[in-house]
């Protein structure tokens, strides 16, 4: 993957849940190892896509300590008093903004258009489908390890 692709990720990434969701993301070299993320069972996956002289698609799978930290934090309440719809729709609103911020990095004239994100709680995803893929990366946080698959492709 081009290198100002992938300095725009960590950077877009990292600003926007510092700002918006008070998260540091720390990119990480390489995968974790498998003891480290063993005990993230349920995941709340995020899908968005973008179309235009580039375009992309991202797959993000946040953990749901982290995706129930993020939620409180964006919506000022408490996790325990978080519906599984308000944690979906953070993170539905999380990778549009991120993806967003990404997308004024690397398209500064604007031809790129952001497909609408989708998200679910997902309970069957597991890291190891995805430790192989050419996009990768992974960011640790306070609450988990945030997973993200980037796919590009010119049209």
């Amino acid at each position: 993957m081009d290198q100002n692709v992938k300095q725009a990720v960590g950077a877009s990434l990292a600003e926007v849940f510092e700002t918006m969701f008070f998260t540091l993301l720390e990119p990480v070299d390489g995968i974790p190892s498998r003891e480290e993320w063993a005990s993230e069972k349920d995941f709340v996956e995020a899908d968005i896509s973008y179309t235009g002289s580039n375009s992309g698609e991202l797959q993000f799978f946040f953990p749901q300590p982290l995706a129930r930290s993020i939620a409180a934090n964006f919506l000022g309440e408490q996790v325990d008093e978080l519906s599984d719809g308000q944690i979906v729709d953070t993170v539905r609103e999380s990778v549009n903004m991120a993806v967003g911020s990404m997308l004024g990095r690397i398209d500064p004239n604007g031809e790129c258009s952001l497909s609408i994100p989708q998200a679910r709680v997902v309970a069957d995803f597991s890291p190891e489908s995805i430790v192989a893929e050419l996009g990768l990366y992974v960011f640790r946080t306070a609450s988990g390890y945030l997973w993200l698959v980037y796919k590009t492709k010119s049209e």
